[in-house]
């Protein structure tokens, strides 16, 4: 399940983080795993799952769905 509703806080996250949830909808991918970035998502996968996810050559968006068939199987 993909989380649609999200507090984006005020001023200028709202402004920062607005078009990456935007990109994340159109995606398909889950905006929470996205804004970790691809250390943070290695660094969940890592320590709630025990699967060191490869990140070297590999785009955010990529990683991201990579990590959400590991989340949410």
């Amino acid at each position: 399940m993909i989380r649609e509703e999200t507090d984006l806080g005020c001023g200028h996250n709202k402004a920062k983080y607005a078009g990456k949830m935007k990109y994340c909808i159109e995606n398909g991918l889950d905006f929470n795993l996205y804004k970790l970035g691809s250390r943070g998502i290695k660094r969940r996968i890592r320590r709630n799952h025990r699967i060191e996810l490869e990140i070297k050559g590999k785009s955010l968006l990529t990683i991201t769905k990579e990590a959400q068939e590991i989340e949410y199987q």
